[in-house]
């Protein structure tokens, strides 16, 4: 679980509440120190954790590779153009091939500026935080859903949405389907 810095501790708390006999990794700012970083990551990696709590901060300094970000990027660019041919194929509305084409430019122009190796701003923290959570979901062989939590309710609507979209995503991954 990423939640705010803040409340990592009441999270895990709550946590071990909920489920006493959980066997949890709450991290600490020791953990990711520059030294300990690699070691951290790698610890949530190997380890058989029933719950990992991290705060935003912290794992916003979890790395990844550009070879990494670049594959993402390009994963999510052939998912739009099939998306385009098959809208089109059945002869979808305008509308919807329009907003696909917007957002495949968009997804070359992260890729653009990835590549060129131009630093991301606020704004892409959402997408960097999805990438990571793919990542993190890949590298655990899906044992575990990484799940981002904000503590406004504009956010915790954003969340929920968020949860559902990775959720059929999941859920479309097991049915070998590619689009909906």
């Amino acid at each position: 679980f990423v939640v705010p810095n803040h409340i990592v501790e009441q999270f895990s708390n709550e946590f071990l509440q909920l489920y006493p006999s959980a066997n949890i990794l709450v991290t600490t700012k020791k953990d990711f120190s520059k030294n300990n970083r690699k070691k951290f990551v790698s610890k949530i990696a190997t380890g058989d954790f029933d719950a990992i709590l991290i705060g935003h901060s912290q794992f916003e300094k979890i790395p990844m590779s550009i070879e990494r970000q670049r594959y993402f990027l390009e994963s999510q660019i052939e998912e739009i153009i099939e998306g385009i041919e098959e809208t089109k194929a059945l002869e979808g509305e305008r509308f919807t091939i329009r907003e696909l084409e917007r957002t495949k430019k968009a997804l070359e122009a992260k890729l653009e500026k990835l590549i060129a190796g131009v630093q991301s701003g606020d704004a892409q923290k959402s997408s960097d935080m999805f990438m990571k959570c793919q990542y993190m979901d890949e590298i655990t062989r899906r044992k575990r859903r990484c799940v981002c939590h904000r503590n406004t309710s504009q956010q915790q609507y954003v969340r929920i949405i968020y949860n559902a979209e990775i959720l059929a995503i999941q859920y479309i991954s097991k049915k070998s389907l590619t689009t909906f």
